[in-house]
C-alpha cells in the first residue's frame, strides 16, 4: 500500500519512467508491479481511477493507459515477428520491414511510437516462430506474423494496426486447448478468418498426429471440429506438415522440401 500510494503522489511521471524503474524506486524491487502481479493489477486499477477512465482488460490498452501517465511497461521487451510485410509508409520500422529479407522482431515501441504503414494485404498470423522457418524453407510468398504463444500486448497492438489499415487477417494456431483459445480470440476481436485448423487438416494428419492425448474438445468450437479431435484424440500442432501444407497450399507438400541437412555426406 505504501508503495502504491509513493507512485500515485508522483503522477504524472515527466519525464516519462519504466515500470522496473518506477518499481524499483519505489517499492525497492523491479519486479514489484509487474503487470501480472497483484501489485500491478492494482497499479492499472489506480491509474484508471487517478486518470477518470474505465480500466482497460487487453494488455495493448492496459500499457496504452500507463503511458499517457508517464510509466512506460514492456515497451521493448515485448516483441512480435514479421516476415514479408508490405508497408506503404516511409518511418523507420516501414524502411526496416521493406528492406528486410528475413524475419523481423519489431517492438511495442515500434508499434507505438513510430507505427509502419501496413499496405492492404492479406496478413497471416501464425502461433510459432516454427512456420516461418518453414514458409522460408519452402519459399513461400505470403505475408506472416508471428505472436510465438498468447496474445500479449505487442500482438494487440499489431492486430489492432492491422484492423485500422483495412488489412485481411487470417489466423492459423495448433490445434490444441490453448491454440483454439487464441483462435477464438482474434476472430472475435479483430474479424480474422480462421486457416490450417479445421477438420480436413486433422483427418489429413492421421491417426497419431502427435503422442500428445487433446482430452475433451472445448464444447463452443464448431461440432465437426469437436467430431475430428474427439475421433483422433491427438493434438495437431503447427509444425506437422497437414497443418504447413494447409497453410502454404496445397500444391507446396511439405514432405518434398529438403530438410536441413538433407543431402550432405556424413562427416
Amino acid at each position: 500500500v505504501d508503495g502504491l500510494a509513493r507512485v500515485v503522489s508522483r503522477l504524472p511521471f515527466d519525464p516519462p519512467t519504466s515500470l522496473a524503474k518506477l518499481s524499483h524506486d519505489h517499492a525497492g524491487d523491479p519486479h514489484y508491479f509487474d503487470l501480472d502481479r497483484l501489485a500491478g493489477a492494482r497499479l492499472v486499477s489506480a491509474v484508471a481511477e487517478w486518470t477518470d477512465t474505465p480500466e482497460p482488460t487487453r494488455p495493448d490498452l492496459i500499457r496504452a493507459m500507463l503511458t499517457r501517465v508517464g510509466i512506460l511497461a514492456d515497451r521493448l521487451s515485448a516483441t512480435v515477428l514479421l516476415h514479408q510485410v508490405q508497408v506503404a509508409g516511409d518511418g523507420p520500422v516501414d524502411r526496416r520491414l521493406r528492406d528486410a529479407t528475413t524475419p523481423v522482431p519489431v517492438t511495442l515501441l515500434d508499434l507505438t511510437v513510430h507505427p509502419p504503414a501496413l499496405a492492404p494485404q492479406v496478413l497471416t498470423v501464425v502461433e510459432n516462430p516454427s512456420v516461418l522457418e518453414a514458409a522460408m524453407r519452402c519459399g513461400s510468398p505470403i505475408a506472416l506474423a508471428c505472436t510465438s504463444g498468447h496474445l500479449g500486448s505487442v500482438d494487440h497492438a499489431l492486430l489492432q494496426l492491422a484492423v485500422d489499415h483495412g488489412v485481411d487477417l487470417r489466423y492459423a494456431g495448433d490445434l490444441d486447448g490453448p491454440g483454439l483459445r487464441i483462435a477464438g480470440q482474434v476472430a472475435a476481436i479483430y474479424g480474422a478468418t480462421l486457416i490450417a485448423m479445421s477438420p480436413d487438416v486433422i483427418r489429413r494428419a492421421g491417426a497419431a498426429p502427435s503422442v500428445v492425448a487433446f482430452g475433451d474438445p472445448p464444447e463452443w468450437i464448431d461440432p465437426e471440429l469437436r467430431d475430428a479431435i474427439a475421433s483422433s484424440g491427438r493434438v495437431v500442432y503447427q509444425e506437422h506438415d497437414a497443418a504447413l501444407e494447409a497453410l502454404f497450399g496445397s500444391d507446396q507438400s511439405m514432405a518434398a522440401i529438403p530438410k536441413p541437412g538433407a543431402g550432405r555426406a556424413p562427416d
